[in-house]
């Protein structure tokens, strides 16, 4: 494996260190004669979800603790840029929470934050479900944010649930690593460009699983380092990274990134240990 392979390589695989096993969930209902929109909305009432325990990879999924927050209001489309058919306000996606160690639920509010700035992060989380609910394939039948965690969300397709992860993170480094220069049977990337000349990789990366790959699509907008993953969990990713970019160009996408970009809900990025 040649030094951009492996570089590569190891900057994907720090993306989902923090990330659990995920559970495995029984598919959602079929609901008949509606479309995926209608299959994804969910109508919720605060401690009225019970706990979903996922015995064979040994999690527990529980309900979101308080109100799911309301919906903010479309914003107005990115200037220069036809405005897609706004999203549907009234969806709403209830928030799990993971237990890595069955019985042991996490800690509420690990991060210590504000009351207001938890509401703000969780409505961050609910534009981007609608937004997720909209563009990904009707394969995907199942959208939750993972509570706590803001750039984290679990989807199900197949009946498999997977992490699928949007981050808009401020960064000091807005460099756009290349593709890697020698061909690499393990790895597919390529760059495009779109809104104008910005620059995106889409790359599907074959895991340590066989038959498993992750899909991924990154750029930097503003002073934020974007990225759209979608990574396997004993199954190959139902996300292809083509599929990841249609979400990542659509305009509202674009404008929920610029309005994140303005005001962070994730820490800075660390900068690269030179050296280590």
């Amino acid at each position: 494996m040649n030094d951009d392979t492996t570089a590569l390589r190891d900057a994907l695989d720090r993306t989902v260190e923090e990330l659990p096993p995920l559970p495995d969930l029984a598919p959602l209902a079929v609901r008949e004669g509606r479309r995926r929109r209608a299959r994804a909305r969910f109508a919720t009432a605060a401690g009225a979800f019970g706990v979903v325990t996922a015995g064979a990879l040994g999690l527990t999924l529980l309900p979101g603790n308080g109100p799911t927050p309301a919906m903010p209001a479309a914003p107005p489309s990115s200037p220069g840029v036809s405005a897609s058919p706004s999203v549907n306000p009234d969806a709403s996606y209830p928030p799990v929470v993971v237990e890595e160690t069955p019985g042991v639920t996490p800690p509420d509010n690990p991060d210590g934050l504000s009351p207001a700035e938890r509401e703000r992060r969780a409505v961050h989380q609910q534009r981007v479900a609608v937004l997720l609910d909209e563009l990904l394939p009707a394969k995907v039948t199942e959208i939750r944010p993972v509570k706590d965690k803001v750039s984290a969300y679990r989807i199900t397709a197949g009946g498999e649930p997977f992490w699928l992860t949007v981050s808009v993170r401020p960064t000091d480094d807005l460099s756009v690593e290349d593709c890697p220069d020698r061909p690499d049977p393990r790895i597919d990337c390529e760059t495009v460009t779109f809104d104008g000349d910005r620059e995106a990789q889409l790359l599907s990366l074959a895991t340590s699983e066989p038959g498993t790959s992750a899909s991924y699509v990154r750029f930097v907008y503003g002073g934020s380092r974007v990225r759209l993953s979608v990574d396997p969990e004993g199954a190959p990713s139902p996300v292809t990274p083509r599929q990841l970019f249609a979400v990542a160009e659509d305009p509202r996408f674009l404008d929920m990134v610029r309005d994140t970009d303005a005001q962070p809900v994730e820490k800075k990025e660390s900068p690269a240990i030179v050296g280590g």
